[in-house]
């Protein structure tokens, strides 16, 4: 896929929920992950990922950098356990970097302030307990990723983020060109049952709806 077609891939994801996706497989879900803002709409981006391998968390900065516009950056910091990498001025970063979103698989701190923003960030948790400068040994960027909550998963850059309020989904080229066309079936299905229901609902009709 060239960048013209992966732009036009991208946004056909993003008018597909997660639980369309969710209806057609766990293939790439990633269980423990949840936004930290409320998600209005769906958010798609293509990965670059960091790896931390301890609490030397420079490997972060040079991705912001580097990350394309509309990218999503997923950081794998496992190794902190409490510790959060991910906080309010490095969300300002994300957004001067015009990155579409970041996923922490670990711990993300200053919520409220995260939320001020309004940027997407989504994580395992939230952590008081933060990172502070480290001569420790730097992490890695844009290696594989082992996501190992449930059934293991591996991330690797260039993948494909999808992401909304009900959870995220990471998949690989692959396997989302595959998923698209059911997905997009499956949507609209869904939608038009919905909007039936919802305007019958919004007009007191129920009983003429279920009774036609």
């Amino acid at each position: 896929m060239n960048d013209i077609d992966i732009r036009d891939f991208i946004d056909s994801y993003k008018e597909i929920s997660t639980s369309t996706i969710g209806h057609l497989t766990e293939k790439g879900y990633l269980p423990d992950i949840k936004a930290l803002n409320p998600c209005t709409a769906t958010i798609v981006g293509r990965v670059l990922t960091v790896q931390l391998t301890s609490d030397n968390t420079d490997v972060i900065n040079q991705a912001l950098i580097q990350a394309a516009p509309n990218d999503v950056l997923c950081i794998d910091a496992q190794v902190l356990g409490v510790k959060a990498c991910w906080g309010s001025l490095r969300t300002c970063a994300a957004i001067y970097e015009k990155l579409s979103a970041v996923i922490v698989i670990g711990q993300a701190t200053d919520s409220f302030q995260i939320q001020q923003l309004g940027f997407p960030v989504f994580a395992q948790g939230i952590s008081a307990v933060t990172t502070s400068k480290s001569n420790q040994a730097q992490g890695t960027l844009a290696s594989d990723i082992a996501y190992r909550f449930g059934e293991q998963t591996t991330i690797r850059s260039g993948d494909i983020a999808i992401m909304d309020n009900d959870g995220v989904f990471i998949l690989s080229v692959d396997v989302a060109q595959q998923l698209l066309s059911d997905c997009q079936k499956k949507h609209k299905e869904d939608e038009v049952k919905f909007q039936m229901f919802f305007e019958a609902y919004r007009n007191n009709e129920l009983d003429k709806l279920f009774n036609d």
